[in-house]
């Protein structure tokens, strides 16, 4: 079920110029929260399906996950599962934190404070996939370790857009799972707010989750597009009046520094050795 058929006040179903791909063009802020409403309850009730959002300042026509981009290969995933599996028995030794959590935990909390890993951040929280489509990260460093958000402007883009992809999870676990943790049939999902306590404050700030599709016996898919049930565009104009200037929504709340999130000072102090090929724990600088 896609919006094609879907009909709200100021919005409309049409393509997007850059890539040709149908989006849901929304003018008003309730027909964005309608439009993100329907395909929810649409796929909840029909597909047993929860859909989460992922901010994107344009529209990329794929969505890999951070650990496979560059991949084109089994091989090539295969030597990057492996280094990345290195560094998390690292991490688990030297880390006793790593042991109060379920195994499940450990890969996608690293992937949400800057490892590229073979998940991917999903929030169910439409506003704060806003503020990520209307903010560009800038990284440097070897390993591109020093990060910071600036905020797109209309000036210096004018006839610009924000996305928001509307990202499904199946809603029930084929095996048994702890809790915040989905293993379905065809992905895998992970509420942070619920499998880690909220000494780790930047997900329960962002309402975060990561997904990963689960493939065949062999190896995970390199896309997970396929889990993209929708996209909502928004003037750029549009959405950065929406999100106005609430410390709510800003770097300072949505990327908690160490001091006041305990769980990313851990994980700083960890131990944990990048490299160019999973990254780091991000520096966030203001």
């Amino acid at each position: 079920m896609s919006f094609a058929k879907l009909t709200i006040r100021n919005a409309a179903y049409t393509a997007d110029p850059s890539t040709g791909a149908h989006v849901f063009h929304v003018e008003d802020p309730h027909a964005l929260v309608q439009a993100a409403g329907y395909l929810k309850h649409i796929h909840g009730c029909i597909d047993e399906e929860n859909i989460f959002f992922r901010g994107e300042s344009k529209l990329y026509g794929t969505l890999p996950p951070t650990l496979f981009r560059g991949a084109e290969s089994q091989g090539a995933q295969a030597r990057k599962i492996g280094i990345l599996n290195a560094a998390l028995a690292l991490a688990r030794d030297e880390n006793s934190i790593f042991q109060r959590l379920d195994q499940h935990v450990h890969e996608p909390l690293l992937q949400h404070y800057g490892l590229k890993t073979s998940w991917i951040d999903v929030v169910d929280n439409i506003w704060v996939s806003l503020w990520f489509a209307c903010h560009k990260a800038k990284a440097v460093g070897r390993i591109n370790e020093y990060l910071h958000f600036e905020q797109r402007t209309v000036a210096k883009e004018p006839g610009s857009f924000a996305y928001v992809l509307l990202v499904s999870a199946d809603a029930k676990s084929v095996k048994s799972s702890a809790a915040g943790i989905v293993i379905g049939k065809k992905t895998e999902l992970v509420d942070l707010r619920v499998a880690a306590p909220s000494i780790f404050l930047r997900p329960h700030a962002q309402h975060g989750l990561l997904m990963r599709m689960r493939g065949d016996s062999h190896m995970r898919p390199l896309d997970y597009m396929p889990q993209v049930r929708g996209i909502i565009r928004i003037n750029l104009g549009d959405a950065l009046e929406w999100l106005g200037h609430g410390k709510m929504l800003g770097v300072h709340a949505l990327f908690p520094p160490p001091f006041y999130d305990r769980g990313y000072d851990i994980l700083l102090h960890s131990g944990i050795k990048g490299s160019v090929d999973i990254g780091s724990i991000h520096h966030i600088g203001a």
